[in-house]
């Protein structure tokens, strides 16, 4: 079965048991633009507790916002009752939520009209406009901008991260009230703005929504962003394929290891972008290909609009690692090293037979240890 079957027959059983369901969202949306997504989710009438009594597998994930996950063959789905919102006042959640409400009170409430759609039984329900808005090509919320943005600011940085992955257009009112209320972006948690952005950064039309960016002002509220920095990642010819390689554009062209930090990334996030602004500052040579991982190689060619020459280029190394040098700590300390004389050892024999200087033979390798502890005055 398909997700939308397995959809389907969650809203089967709701109807036979009274109550009204339907897909809602991002998958509406997608379905519209001809894609059948695997995420979905779906609204209804009934209230948590009785959804959980239809369906023995099923979770209160989310249930103070009437949200349970029910599992279907091992396939998880979101079912959401109907529900309205007060007001945001922290700018991020509402400050109540009603549940037992209509479905168009429901879908008033979401971002934008594309979002703001449901579907059931091969029919679309639209109520604002979503389809032809998709047919137009533009970004436009359910009801006023300045509301929706007052209420959840990130909704700005989710309009940019749509206009990036679809190659749509701005509503001109919604531009108007992203630049006026962009400010309130500094509100936001970072790792929630990070996520929006990191999306944005790959979609087909990223230079196009960081242009935007800059145009409204929003960059602005962003930490360590600056309008040149955002004008020398639109005019690099690298393509960031993910999230890292696109943090990695920012790490390059900004010349500053820490730049990252702010944004509340993961340690290992940081790392594989550091490594890729060094590859596209100095390229690819024997060493480099050596230290640097086989996926984070792969992303710097892909990125590069590349043919992927990841993996050739590490089998093509002489080890993939200094477990594989025939020469240890052990051996050095045999011979007489010391502290930090084994440790410049071990990295100069590394380094010549991943240059092919040496080859990575035991008795080689040990004569030229002791060549090098004469050199190094060691005896």
């Amino acid at each position: 079965m398909t997700e939308w079957e397995y959809a389907k027959q969650i809203i089967d059983t709701i109807e036979q048991h009274g109550g009204e369901a339907y897909i809602v969202g991002g998958a509406v949306r997608d379905y519209v633009l001809g894609s059948l997504p695997d995420d979905i989710d779906l609204a209804t009438s009934l209230f948590p507790e009785e959804v959980m009594t239809l369906f023995p597998k099923s979770v209160p994930t989310g249930i103070e916002h009437g949200t349970v996950t029910v599992i279907l063959d091992h396939h998880p789905f979101e079912v959401t009752t109907f529900r309205s919102e007060g007001s945001y006042s922290d700018s991020r959640r509402p400050d109540h939520v009603a549940l037992g409400v209509s479905l168009e009170e429901d879908l008033l409430r979401r971002d934008f009209t594309m979002n703001a759609m449901a579907f059931h039984d091969g029919r679309v329900v639209d109520l604002f406009g979503g389809q032809h808005d998709l047919e137009e090509r533009i970004i436009r919320t359910v009801g006023s901008p300045f509301e929706r943005f007052g209420e959840d600011a990130l909704r700005i940085m989710r309009a940019l991260r749509f206009m990036s992955q679809l190659d749509f257009t701005l509503h001109d009112e919604l531009r108007e009230a992203a630049s006026g209320l962009g400010h309130k972006l500094e509100q936001i948690a970072m790792e929630r703005i990070a996520i929006e952005f990191e999306k944005l950064l790959t979609g087909p039309a990223y230079k196009k929504a960081l242009g935007e960016m800059v145009e409204l002002g929003i960059h602005r509220h962003l930490p360590n962003v600056t309008t040149e920095l955002m004008q020398r990642v639109q005019e690099d010819n690298r393509t960031p394929v993910n999230a890292v390689s696109g943090w990695a554009l920012f790490l390059y062209h900004a010349q500053d290891d820490g730049w990252l930090s702010p944004w509340k990334r993961s340690n290992a996030i940081k790392r594989e972008a550091r490594t890729l602004a060094q590859l596209c500052e100095t390229g690819l040579d024997r060493m480099t290909i050596y230290a640097t991982d086989e996926q984070t190689l792969s992303t710097y060619f892909r990125m590069n609009g590349e043919r992927d020459r990841s993996r050739e280029l590490k089998q093509s190394l002489p080890m993939t690692s200094r477990k594989e040098l025939k020469f240890n700590g052990r051996d050095a300390l045999a011979l007489g090293a010391r502290g930090e004389a084994i440790k410049h050892l071990l990295a100069d024999l590394e380094r010549r037979v991943i240059l092919n200087e040496l080859p990575n033979h035991e008795t080689v390798l040990k004569e030229e240890a002791k060549r090098w502890l004469q050199r190094a005055g060691v005896f």
